[in-house]
C-alpha cells in the first residue's frame, strides 16, 4: 500500500482509459487530492479538471515540506525544465518511481502541454525537441484535441501469426510536424521493438507500462508513407508481426 507524499494517508489507485484508448494507472490522495503517477500516466490521463483549493478536504502547503516517494521513501525533488511550465508545481522521485502533482497542478500541466503542441501543429513548426513536452525519459507526447493522422492497417485474411495474437492493438499518429508516435498493447507482458525499414533500419526498443503498453516517438521524419513492424519477445522467444503503415503529411 502506498502512502501519500504529503503523509495525509494512503493513496487510492485507479485504472482508466486514457487518450487514444491507452490503459492508464495512477494513484490519488483522497485528502489532499494530489496525484502520484508515472510520466506515461501524466501524459495520457484525460478528463482532469482544475480544482480549487477548497475542493480538497485538506490541501497541504507543500512549500517547506519534505515530500517522500511512496515507493522508495526518499525525498522528492521539485522538478523544472522546458517540459514543466512556469506556474506548475510538480515533484519527481530521483529514482524515477514517479511524479507527484499537488491538487490542481496536473490539470494545469496538461492544459499547458496541449497548448504547446497545438501551437506547433497549427503553425507547422517542428518541436525544438521531444524532451520539451515530455516528462522523464519516456518518448511519448500528449495529443489532446490534435487530430491523429491517417493510419493504414494492413491485415492478412489468413490465420494470424503468433505475434498478431500477442498484439492486442496498435496506433500511430503525429502530434507535431515530422514526429510520429507509435503505441502497441500486448496481451501478455513482453518486450517490444519497432522497426521502420525505410528510415530507421535498426530496431527501436519501446518504453513500456507494466510491460503490456509499449510506446515510442520518432522525430525528424519528412512527409511520406512509412511501413513499420513490431517484434514481440516473450520468455526469450521473438516473433514478428505483419507490416503496417502510417502517413505523415505537412
Amino acid at each position: 500500500m502506498l502512502h501519500c507524499p504529503n503523509r495525509d494517508g494512503l493513496l487510492k489507485t485507479y485504472a482508466a482509459e486514457g487518450i487514444h484508448n491507452l490503459p492508464v494507472k495512477y494513484a490519488r490522495c483522497p485528502n489532499c487530492r494530489g496525484y502520484w503517477l508515472s510520466s506515461f500516466a501524466a501524459n495520457f490521463l484525460k478528463d482532469v479538471s482544475i480544482e480549487s483549493e477548497s475542493s480538497a478536504q485538506h490541501h497541504s502547503d507543500t512549500s517547506g515540506l519534505m515530500l517522500l516517494c511512496p515507493d522508495c521513501k526518499i525525498p522528492l525533488v521539485l522538478t523544472h525544465g522546458d517540459n514543466i511550465p512556469n506556474g506548475v508545481t510538480a515533484y519527481r522521485c530521483p529514482n524515477n518511481h514517479g511524479y507527484f502533482f499537488p491538487a490542481g497542478e496536473l490539470a494545469k500541466f496538461k492544459t499547458a502541454q496541449n497548448a504547446k503542441l497545438s501551437y506547433h501543429k497549427l503553425w507547422n513548426i517542428p518541436l525544438p525537441s521531444v524532451a520539451s513536452v515530455l516528462l522523464a525519459a519516456l518518448a511519448i507526447v500528449m495529443i489532446g484535441s490534435i487530430t491523429a493522422i491517417t493510419l493504414s492497417i494492413q491485415k492478412k485474411q489468413t490465420t494470424v501469426s503468433q505475434a498478431q495474437e500477442l498484439l492486442v492493438s496498435h496506433q500511430a499518429f503525429s502530434p507535431a510536424s515530422g514526429t510520429i508516435f507509435i503505441a502497441a498493447t500486448t496481451s501478455v507482458p513482453a518486450t517490444v521493438t519497432v522497426t521502420i525499414p525505410s528510415t530507421k533500419p535498426a530496431p527501436i526498443l519501446m518504453e513500456s507500462q507494466d510491460r503490456t503498453v509499449h510506446t515510442t516517438t520518432v522525430t525528424t521524419l519528412p512527409p511520406g508513407i512509412y511501413e513499420y513492424v513490431f517484434t514481440i519477445s516473450v520468455n526469450g522467444k521473438s516473433t514478428q508481426t505483419d507490416r503496417f503503415s502510417f502517413t505523415i503529411t505537412r
